[in-house]
């Protein structure tokens, strides 16, 4: 009986082992984020491409952070979710900051995990998904971009004290702790000339 447990917690420890061998596989940051005019011209539109499709899929925490020119006074309105029950809602601002005066941040988060709403992105690998639209209160606006990670402000202890960086964290690519952000696809969007 003693031999028979220590066999049955070796085949425990082996199953956990090749489980968490398989987490590990996307432990690379698989996601990329967009941002583009909807065919209207006047909403913005944010895009996520994996690439890899998550097993699990269970979405937990996001953000997005906008540059905008300053001169705009760029105010986000109408954040429309692309994905039913799966949100993003405006959760910081900072305006000018000294590490680049002439544009505004404005960081979006996901609100997961509540109910069911980390499994309603379908994550296939190489295939966009519409996360969230928006517009812009004044209308389109050039130099709207994602803030990249070389950007002077995405750094620790920045003039204001903040966190812009973009992050996405599923288990399906990783671990709880992990960003599964890869960086940023596609051209910053160009208003339609009127």
């Amino acid at each position: 009986m003693h031999i028979q447990n220590k066999t049955s917690y070796l085949g425990l420890l082996l199953g956990l082992g090749l489980s968490l061998a398989a987490n590990s596989v996307f432990a690379e940051p698989v996601l990329e984020y967009k941002v583009a005019l909807s065919d209207d011209g006047n909403s913005y539109e944010v895009w996520m491409r994996p690439s890899a499709t998550p097993k699990p899929n269970i979405s937990l925490t996001g953000q997005l952070t906008l540059k905008v020119p300053h001169e705009a006074q760029f105010k986000p309105a109408k954040v429309v979710a692309g994905v039913e029950g799966a949100d993003w809602i405006e959760a910081s601002r900072v305006d000018a900051p000294k590490e680049d005066s002439k544009h505004d941040y404005i960081s979006f988060s996901y609100i997961g995990a509540q109910g069911n709403s980390s499994q309603n992105y379908e994550w296939t690998a190489n295939e966009e998904l519409l996360v969230f639209s928006f517009v812009n209160e004044k209308g389109c606006v050039n130099g709207v971009s994602i803030m990249a990670d070389t950007d002077p402000f995405n750094v620790a202890n920045n003039s204001q004290q903040t966190n812009p960086g973009n992050q996405f964290t599923n288990l399906g690519w990783g671990a709880v702790g992990e960003n599964n952000f890869k960086g940023v696809y596609g051209d910053s969007p160009k208003c339609l000339k009127k």
